[in-house]
């Protein structure tokens, strides 16, 4: 009897074993659908904000995350999507801030800029209407870093009711994150500090546009931040002419926003038809996988316990029938599974690309008008320093002096 005890220990230890683990994937599987849905709220202004304090703030199109690798055909990441993503989103988060009340101008931009207090940057890690991730960064014009942090947040199904205030994303969470984070930074900075930010961002605009005319009031640290060394006086007409210069630049960049609220409002409704669509897959398609890799599991653990009983001495060939039979059949019906999870997967793919179709014309179209409307960076710095030194021909009657000539390009 001893012996026959000592010769099952393994089998039974084995066998356990495999039961703990199935068990173990069945605890995850339950406890991966019980999900807490959190709601952030916007921290809305209750007072009005002194103009100090009021920092103008510039988004930069966000970064749509997509590598060569997404560009596969089998990949469930679009990259036309994304695009219009990229665009679509930052306009919201403009929108969150406007309607927090506790900041000045917010723009979109097409790239960084000096003329703005606080510059706001994102990255899109995920976005599959159930799921989104989005890593943010944020400088003020001082080179002090605001933000530089992962924000994520999972959708629950009433974000995309008709009912709902059509004012908020479904993705809102993150939108109002970003934003209560930045006014968390904000507001604790003394009043001094937001005005010297406030006078760096002129100044780095202006060395920008005319290095020779205001060389010397700006210093930078080995760490890339900015300090004021002096302030030109309060009638400089360089300065006057500055401010007039950038004043042109807020008009171009108001302009420009406009095409990107055009995008916005076209692109809303399809997105979130896509959203809403490829949530349901999305989640159809999890489903699914998890129900194939149960089946595989158990499946497999059939198998080797049938097996198991076998080499340890069981000689009751019906019980390893049952076991071997049992464990095919869970084989078999996990393979079912993973058949109807690829064909969820198909879904969503055909879903993303009918989204592509209608976002690759928006998107082309914006992006079309922005080159129109401001060309690249170094053209249009060019053009208003070219400006800048016909006036100061025409001023003081002399040429500029060779430094604010503007560079020549190689050849």
């Amino acid at each position: 009897m001893a012996a026959i005890l000592t010769s099952r220990m393994p089998f039974t230890r084995i066998a356990a074993a495999s039961l703990a683990l199935v068990l173990l994937f069945l605890a995850a599987c339950s406890t991966s659908r019980n999900v807490k849905y959190e709601s952030v709220a916007l921290q809305r202004t209750e007072r009005e904000v002194p103009a100090a304090e009021l920092l103008d703030v510039g988004i930069v199109l966000f970064d749509p995350g997509v590598g060569e690798a997404d560009a596969d055909r089998d990949s469930l990441v679009f990259p036309e999507v994304r695009r219009a993503e990229a665009r679509y989103m930052p306009f919201h988060l403009k929108t969150t801030l406007e309607a927090s009340g506790q900041w000045g101008s917010v723009w979109v931009l097409p790239e960084k800029s000096d003329s703005v207090d606080l510059l706001v940057w994102g990255r899109i890690d995920q976005s599959d209407g159930l799921d989104v991730v989005i890593r943010a960064g944020a400088w003020d014009a001082t080179g002090r870093e605001w933000l530089n942090k992962t924000y994520r947040t999972r959708v629950p199904e009433k974000a995309y009711s008709k009912y709902r205030d059509q004012s908020q994303d479904p993705y809102q969470n993150v939108y109002n994150e970003i934003a209560n984070d930045l006014l968390a930074v904000r507001q604790k900075l003394p009043a001094r500090d937001l005005q010297v930010v406030h006078e760096v961002a002129e100044m780095r605009y202006a060395a920008d546009l005319v290095p020779t005319a205001f060389d010397g009031y700006l210093a930078q640290d080995r760490k890339g931040i900015y300090s004021l060394q002096r302030l030109p006086a309060a009638d400089d007409p360089m300065l006057a002419r500055m401010r007039a210069v950038r004043e042109r630049e807020y008009a171009v960049v108001d302009t420009l926003n406009e095409y990107y609220a055009s995008l916005y409002y076209d692109l809303a409704k399809p997105y979130e038809d896509w959203r809403k669509v490829s949530r349901e897959e999305t989640i159809k398609y999890q489903d699914l996988k998890r129900s194939a890799m149960l089946r595989y599991l158990l499946g497999g653990a059939a198998i080797l316990g049938a097996v198991l009983y076998e080499g340890a001495g069981g000689d009751n060939s019906a019980i390893t029938m049952v076991g071997v039979m049992g464990g095919i059949e869970g084989i078999k019906a996990g393979m079912g599974k993973s058949a109807e999870a690829t064909i969820a997967r198909e879904g969503l793919k055909e879903q993303g690309k009918s989204l592509e179709a209608e976002a690759e014309p928006l998107v082309v179209e914006v992006e079309g008008q922005t080159l129109r409307l401001t060309g690249s960076a170094e053209e249009r710095y060019k053009e208003w320093r070219q400006l800048l030194r016909q006036i100061y021909e025409k001023e003081t009657g002399l040429p500029p002096p060779a430094a604010a000539t503007a560079p020549a390009t190689g050849g």
